[in-house]
């Protein structure tokens, strides 16, 4: 079930880390003292009130970096505090990203008690040698134990993150991951394909041969094992990457796949409002000394016409297995999809990645298993211009004989 039209959510973005991993190029601050922490919590509770917010409260708000679990619970207190003085609330879920190295039993419940409600917990692999290269500062025992602490400190949603893909990494330590993780039962799981971006220590080490890739044949069964594995252990694929028990998919990612908004505050922080989306800088300095001087510290924006939004809002609902709803499309577009996008869906139905009902739009097996290759489709293709009400009706009947 999507959310409401006019559901919305908080990202905070959270740089402080203690070191880069080599896959990184988010925005993150290295080796920051806790008077430079101070320092930019402050510049974003300052951001936080110059923020124009939807209606009503949000729907969920995310602390993510970056690794928040870095600041302290009193901080992290003082930011929830102010988004709930000023939205009226804090929603459903507020989800703190966590780095095993970074937390103990004493940290989890000072983050519980300043009204964190859930945690997600960066493992990335359960092979130290995997963590070693991939620059993290846990060992694989330390995620269980992480999991450990948090259920005792009473948070009853826990996410774990991995990485399949990885350099040198086997079917055979991809299973000893998933399984690991399922053994320390969280509630959700995010399963990422490695992506090399190109300003990373990844990035170069591949192109001095140093790392050599995964093939993609591996990486698809190991995506296609994972798969089989978790909805037997009784979680549901909800998403491309994610995966969780029943009552436990993110809520903010529910507001991205739908386009709804959500305002960003924080270095590289991005908004959306529905039709408007815009960023913040991705340097800290520059970024302290504009809130300091009380500028804006937006650092680019896109406006984005009807046709584009469309587009987006397609693609980005068949990320989600269930897939995205026509009445909803047609309630915020005048438009029905399978009018609006008719040659790309034919195409893709014909080619066995898509399907739909007089409901629905969603990709079969094939297309999750070839997704880019169906956003592909859809971010250059063009918007049919609306027909009369009968013949979009006839067309309809038509197509969903």
């Amino acid at each position: 079930m999507e959310p409401r039209l006019d559901a919305w959510g908080v990202y905070v973005h959270v740089p402080f880390c203690p070191r880069r991993c080599t896959y990184c190029d988010f925005a993150i601050a290295v080796g920051k003292s806790a008077e430079e922490r101070e320092r930019y919590v402050q510049a974003v509770l300052g951001e936080w009130q110059t923020e124009k917010l939807p209606a009503g409260e949000p729907l969920a708000v995310y602390l993510g970096g970056g690794t928040p679990s870095m600041l302290s619970p009193a901080q992290v207190e003082q930011i929830l505090q102010a988004i709930r003085l000023r939205s009226g609330g804090l929603g459903v879920e507020v989800t703190l990203e966590v780095n095993p190295e970074t937390v103990d039993p004493e940290r989890l419940r000072g983050f519980r008690r300043a009204g964190v409600t859930r945690i997600s917990i960066g493992a990335q692999a359960l092979q130290d040698h995997h963590l070693a290269a991939m620059h993290r500062g846990h060992r694989a025992a330390d995620v269980a134990l992480t999991v450990t602490w948090a259920r005792a400190a009473g948070f009853d949603s826990i996410s774990v993150d991995a990485i399949y893909g990885w350099p040198g990494q086997t079917l055979g330590e991809w299973q000893e991951t998933v399984r690991g993780i399922v053994a320390i039962n969280p509630d959700h799981l995010s399963l990422y394909q490695l992506q090399v971006e190109p300003a990373t220590a990844l990035s170069r080490m591949m192109k001095a041969q140093i790392l050599q890739p995964v093939d993609l044949d591996l990486t698809a069964d190991m995506a296609d094992w994972a798969e089989s594995y978790l909805i037997a252990e009784g979680y549901d694929r909800y998403e491309i990457s994610s995966y969780a028990r029943p009552g436990h998919s993110g809520q903010l990612n529910r507001l991205y796949w739908t386009m709804n908004a959500y305002v960003a505050v924080g270095m590289g922080a991005h908004s959306f409002n529905g039709t408007r989306r815009w960023w913040n800088v991705r340097a800290f300095p520059e970024y302290l000394a504009r809130i300091s001087a009380g500028h804006d510290p937006e650092d680019g924006a896109e406006s984005l016409p009807r046709e584009a939004q469309m587009r987006e809002y397609a693609w980005l609902g068949l990320r989600t297995v269930q897939g995205f709803s026509r009445s909803r499309f047609y309630d915020r577009f005048g438009q029905d999809p399978i009018e609006a996008f008719l040659p790309v869906w034919l195409n893709l139905n014909q080619n066995g990645l898509l399907a739909w009902n007089t409901d629905r739009i969603w990709l079969q097996p094939r297309g999750l298993d070839l997704a880019n290759q169906v956003m592909a489709a859809l971010i250059d293709a063009a918007v049919m211009p609306p027909v009369s009400p009968l013949a979009s009706s006839l067309r309809r009947a038509n197509l969903e004989r």
